[in-house]
């Protein structure tokens, strides 16, 4: 029994690592909606021919510097769009870790209920890691939908009030509580902690 909960518990480890890679990219979808806010923030100044002052008489000035801040525009959308498919990629990982975990257990001599809440020692349960793996994807998954949504609902012509409450959205992560993590390792790595 012993060896098992340390085969999953290895298998948890390999999908902490991968949510490890969730935080990286969090900061760089961050970095990314910020540059695209602050374009779609300066397109309406960039449009007001009053704007441009002496710089009126340069020919189809108006018209470059708009295009040239949409086209950073649309590179900065293809970079988020490809940002969310890495949270995507994440979220299916940990759905496989869960899957492929699931599958260990039961390939194995067959468990009863209670041998699945045996604990041994400061060792979990059996059970207390599949529980906690199968939160973990399923807070995973819930966020990877949000911040997909969110990419999705931002265009060159999203309010500022928009803007505002989609980055709130993306700096809080709030289906991923980060005590509800913390303790969901402490449960399944408890014999490390002592």
């Amino acid at each position: 029994m012993e060896a098992l909960v340390r085969r999953v518990q290895q298998r948890v480890r390999k999908a902490q690592e991968e949510m490890d890679r969730w935080d990286d990219l969090n900061s760089r979808l961050l970095s990314q909606f910020a540059n695209a806010t602050a374009i779609i923030a300066r397109l309406p100044v960039l449009e007001e021919v009053k704007n441009y002052g002496v710089l009126r008489c340069v020919p189809s000035i108006r018209e470059d510097l708009v295009g040239k801040q949409m086209e950073s525009l649309e590179i900065i959308f293809v970079s988020m769009r490809e940002t969310v498919e890495e949270f995507n990629s994440i979220a299916k990982s940990l759905h496989k870790a869960l899957r492929d975990t699931n599958q260990m257990v039961k390939g194995g001599p067959a468990l009863t209920a209670k041998q699945m809440q045996l604990q041994l020692g400061i060792l979990p349960t059996i059970a207390d890691c599949l529980d906690g793996l199968r939160t973990l994807c399923e807070m995973h998954q819930a966020e990877y939908a949000l911040k997909s949504s969110v990419i999705s609902l931002l265009t060159w012509a999203s309010s500022s009030s928009d803007i505002t409450a989609m980055r709130q959205l993306l700096v809080d992560q709030p289906n991923i509580a980060k005590n509800e993590v913390q303790s969901i390792f402490d449960v399944i790595f408890a014999d490390e902690i002592c």
